[in-house]
């Protein structure tokens, strides 16, 4: 009779830990998202909203948060904007070859290979825009603005387009 108790406890102690075990991971897999990160419920986002105001930005382009860098904000911004967009690294070459213009960026540069690069500049702000094709689909686009450097000359020299 002995046996059978000291046999039942075991079975009793293993259940009972193969229970805690399995609350505990319960528990655990339901925290790995920060509370940071979720969206209040019934929360609507703009969809106006848009870091910067001052370069063109497709209408299927998503941010690289992680990638992104940006300083102060919206028209007089510094730093590195990352994003993917879902057109190819020649539409979306032509696209900014096309609308930078528009928002008063000067061309300087033009570089189109497998990464592609865009240079402008607009008063005393120097803008680089790289463009390079994702593996399956659409294109990566890099745009970097900083400050120009002091006593930079504000000729721009237009070469010949090549195709």
């Amino acid at each position: 009779m002995l046996a059978a108790m000291v046999r039942g406890n075991r079975w009793t102690r293993l259940l009972h830990g193969a229970g805690a075990v399995l609350l505990l991971s319960a528990c655990v897999g339901s925290e790995t998202e920060l509370p940071a990160t979720m969206r209040p419920a019934g929360a609507v986002i703009s969809p106006d909203f848009r870091p910067v105001t001052d370069i063109p930005i497709p209408e299927d382009a998503t941010l690289d948060n992680e990638r992104s860098l940006i300083l102060s904000g919206q028209d007089q911004w510094t730093g590195r904007i990352v994003m993917k967009v879902g057109q190819s690294p020649r539409k979306t070459l032509s696209f900014y070859q096309r609308e930078m213009p528009a928002f008063r960026w000067e061309p300087v540069m033009s570089v189109q290979s497998e990464i592609s690069v865009l240079t402008f500049i607009r008063e005393n702000r120097a803008a680089t825009v790289q463009i390079q094709g994702r593996t399956l689909h659409g294109a990566t686009v890099i745009v970097t603005i900083a400050p120009r450097q002091a006593g930079a000359s504000a000729t721009i020299q237009t070469l010949p387009r090549l195709r």
